[in-house]
């Protein structure tokens, strides 16, 4: 069965790059003025992006602390660049040798340098985008480097509210490695869709996501059964319960107004996170997003387990109008 834990470096990347999206179960195909869409998906990137800085960050688990921030660059009035960071430092670690004698303090971090913009093909409705990074790595003494790719698809038919997307992340490989041992990069191949409600303020998405990977399913052995003659027999997962294992659903209620309301469920860490017999709503975000003038401001918080959760802070700047 395949995995997505312990299996590639450069995993920070993988984390969600903004509040919105983290409350919204990191969809691709949010598309609006809003400079944090376009760093799930570079398709989505607009002229109207043009000029906006964005901040966020995130006080991680257990005194790991991880950020973002991007800037967009007016080209035309249907193009912009878009240049982003992302860190993560994993804190202080006290050091000790083979025999647990105490030595250095040492530390971590990692950080990636992107670029991204997009453009309509064969028609207007249809959108292309790809997005290039420079990753930097360093734990302890050991660092490495490498470089990644986003290829994206938007489709949003003309007089419609519905939305199709896909998006093919952290496509490349290592320049240098740690002590020489290269690793593959944490390719993830998503599909998406989105619609709006005729009659309500109110968008949805549901994300496929390591379609890469099929099935991220694990089948436990604890999940079968035993008879009475002591015969055990395994639970097989069917092609649903394998095919949620990779979605993600979200739900936000006024997604264009200066106050929005934003929920969304990850299938995949509530099955892998959840703790038997006790509730704690494993798997599910929620947010909120503000607009005061020229400022954004957005929260959210996602639901993991008894151990530990996350709330994730963001502030975008507009230029003047």
């Amino acid at each position: 069965m395949a995995q997505i834990g312990g299996d590639a470096t450069y995993r920070f990347l993988e984390l969600s790059s903004s509040p919105r999206q983290l409350a919204l179960g990191n969809p691709i195909t949010l598309r609006d003025t809003d400079i944090s869409t376009t760093l799930a998906n570079p398709a989505t990137i607009r002229g109207e992006h043009g000029g906006q800085l964005m901040v966020n960050y995130e006080p991680y688990f257990d005194g790991i602390h991880r950020g973002t921030a991007a800037y967009a660059h007016t080209i035309n009035r249907a193009k912009a660049l878009v240049f982003d960071v992302k860190y993560i430092h994993y804190g202080t670690f006290e050091g000790a040798d083979e025999l647990g004698n105490p030595t250095a303090d040492f530390s971590g971090s990692e950080v990636a340098l992107g670029l991204a913009s997009s453009h309509y093909f064969l028609r207007p409705n249809i959108h292309v985008g790809a997005r290039v990074r420079y990753v930097l790595s360093n734990l302890d003494t050991y660092t490495s480097s490498g470089i990644t790719g986003d290829i994206g698809l938007y489709y949003n038919p003309i007089g419609k509210p519905f939305r199709v997307a896909l998006v093919y992340q952290h496509l490349g490989k290592q320049l240098t490695a740690y002590e020489d041992v290269f690793e593959p990069l944490p390719a993830n191949l998503t599909l998406g869709f989105s619609s709006a409600l005729e009659h309500l303020p109110l968008r949805w998405h549901v994300s496929l996501h390591h379609l890469n990977k099929w099935p991220l399913l694990f089948e436990n052995p604890e999940d079968g059964t035993t008879d009475l003659s002591g015969n055990s027999t395994q639970q097989k997962s069917g092609l649903l319960k394998k095919g949620l294992r990779h979605a993600t659903f979200g739900v936000e209620v006024f997604p264009e107004g200066v106050f929005s309301i934003r929920l969304g469920y990850h299938a995949q860490r509530a099955a892998e996170l959840r703790i038997l017999e006790m509730r704690n709503f494993s798997g599910l975000s929620f947010g909120v997003g503000m607009q005061l003038r020229r400022l954004r401001f957005q929260l959210s918080h996602a639901r993991y387990n008894i151990a530990g959760n996350r709330t994730f802070l963001g502030l975008t700047l507009e230029p003047r109008k």
